[in-house]
């Protein structure tokens, strides 16, 4: 193991958290100032898709902060700008490497299916696109510099989305 020249992924001014709000704010001020021909998205029942959105932003929500929680707990930091002390495994991490970001692409794909939403489900689409192929990209190649074989094992045993 061995510690990077630079000591964190490098994410620090468009961090995952701020990347959601503007995706979630985004993508419902895009549904409001849509003319009103644009409305139909789905045909499913508005109760079950209402039910349905809720349950997967619900979920959504559920994984993200015991991904958060997990992080909390071993005292590692959350914030993409500072360095891991930790390689955390256990909790929502056993399912997934990245359950924070599946928490937050969960939650917009929710509220937008709850919605009724194309841009809603978009922007969903965009915040899997930036974490996918800038965020997660980048922690990877920081984590296996700082944790090694360790880092590697627990990619072969863990999925990175889920």
């Amino acid at each position: 193991m061995s510690v990077p020249a630079i000591d964190s992924p490098g994410i620090s001014w468009l961090m995952p958290p701020r990347f959601f709000m503007i995706c979630l704010i985004g993508g419902g001020a895009i549904e409001w100032l849509l003319p009103p021909f644009f409305v139909p998205f789905s045909t499913v029942p508005w109760l079950l898709r209402l039910v349905a959105g809720i349950a997967v932003a619900g979920a959504g929500f559920f994984f993200m902060m015991s991904g958060h929680s997990r992080f909390i707990s071993v005292g590692t930091a959350v914030k993409t700008c500072c360095p891991a002390t930790e390689l955390v495994t256990g909790s929502a991490y056993r399912f997934s490497r990245n359950p924070m970001y599946v928490g937050f692409v969960a939650i917009l794909l929710g509220v937008g299916a709850a919605a009724n939403s194309l841009p809603m489900m978009l922007s969903a689409l965009a915040m899997y696109l930036y974490l996918d192929r800038y965020v997660i990209r980048r922690e990877e190649q920081y984590l296996r510099q700082r944790f090694g074989a360790d880092y590697d094992a627990y990619c072969r045993n863990v999925r990175r989305w889920l």
